[in-house]
């Protein structure tokens, strides 16, 4: 075992130290694939679990993280026992003394319930299935409709909010840190040019109610049994007070293309419109008169501003040097603001069409 393999599993035997559970035969595994946390599953002879480790350099308020889990978490059993929540809540399990994390080192980890015989999947392959994930997030966001989104804290300060990412952009633009910006410099003046999209993003997301919402609605953030049914909704790091448009529209933006996030060949992308059709039709149907008028409308909206706003995080993170989103390869965040970019145009030329998707 080298080092770095042998300090890792002496950390996780300290964490694991602070709760009630025998662990001292224990297997370990690593889970999914996230850009941002390292999280894994443990086998005992009596139980599975998570434990993530949680990155504190992108999520400071690690405590509050956890806390905004333990709150919704506890709203959600509440709502699955008066039968009005049908998916299973995975519980974080507390410490010894009463805590939703525990700190080893500089790091911050947290505990878990694993649903046995769950499992991930990582792309949608029918509207059946797009139908599916829709429901499962919209019954997520309606058990937590009656849950003031002001006692939720806020994890990241302007996460969706369009102008505080076109600043950072600007920013990493004007810096051009890593002498990257000549060879981006097209796409970044073609965001920089939608400037009267960004104007109505501003001017809607004023007047539009806050919801407890989970802002990362990718397919991979929801737990499936047997026949591919959605049982769990997790990764509950970023939920905060926003907008259902946030959410619907990175549903469409994770579920939408034909092609994988970091595809090279974005010319190639396709807009998957009867996927588009499942998504907003189940999204709208699971809310029923829980969802305004204005609400329905800003879907389409939020549909164009996932991919663009994410795009530019994106694009914004390459010219920085890579410091935000794990890469694996030379120019990898780029090829995903490429990506994105495209899928935001797409939108935006089938944009009459899925308006009348949508009625």
């Amino acid at each position: 075992m080298d080092n770095k393999k042998a300090s890792l599993h002496k950390d996780i035997d300290t964490v694991l130290n602070n709760y009630h559970f025998d662990f001292s035969k224990t297997e370990i595994e690593v889970l999914g694939n996230g850009h941002i946390n390292n999280t894994y599953k443990l086998t005992t002879p009596e139980a599975e679990f998570v434990l993530q480790q949680i990155n504190h350099d992108i999520f400071p308020k690690t405590v509050e993280l956890s806390g905004n889990a333990q709150k919704i978490n506890t709203h959600l059993l509440k709502q699955q026992q008066q039968g009005n929540y049908p998916l299973s809540v995975p519980q974080q399990i507390l410490t010894k003394s009463g805590e939703t994390c525990i700190k080893v080192g500089a790091n911050y980890w947290r505990l878990m319930e694993f649903i046995s015989n769950s499992y991930t999947l990582e792309e949608v392959k029918s509207p059946e299935q797009a139908g599916l994930v829709a429901t499962a997030f919209a019954n997520f966001s309606c058990a937590l409709s009656d849950f003031p989104a002001k006692d939720i804290a806020v994890i990241i300060e302007d996460f969706h909010e369009i102008g505080f990412r076109m600043r950072q952009l600007r920013e990493a633009v004007a810096d051009d840190n890593c002498n990257r910006l000549s060879a981006c410099q097209d796409l970044v003046d073609f965001c920089f040019a939608q400037q009267g999209f960004i104007e109505h993003v501003v001017d809607i997301s004023k007047k539009l109610p806050l919801h407890v919402t989970h802002n990362d609605t990718k397919i991979n953030n929801l737990l499936f049994t047997n026949g591919d049914t959605p049982c769990a909704v997790i990764d509950l790091d970023t939920c905060m007070p926003g907008l259902l448009m946030h959410d619907f529209g990175d549903m469409v933006r994770t579920c939408c293309s034909n092609l994988a996030e970091d595809d090279t060949s974005s010319e190639k992308m396709v807009l998957k419109l009867d996927i588009f059709e499942a998504l907003i039709t189940n999204y709208q149907n699971a809310f029923a008169d829980k969802m305004t008028a204005l609400e329905k409308d800003s879907l389409i909206v939020g549909a164009k501003l996932l991919p663009f706003i994410i795009g530019t995080r994106f694009l914004t993170d390459h010219l920085n040097g890579d410091n935000y989103f794990h890469v694996s390869r030379e120019n990898h965040n780029l090829d995903r603001a490429k990506s994105q970019i495209q899928l935001f145009t797409l939108v935006c030329e089938a944009e009459p069409t899925l308006v009348a998707l949508a009625k």
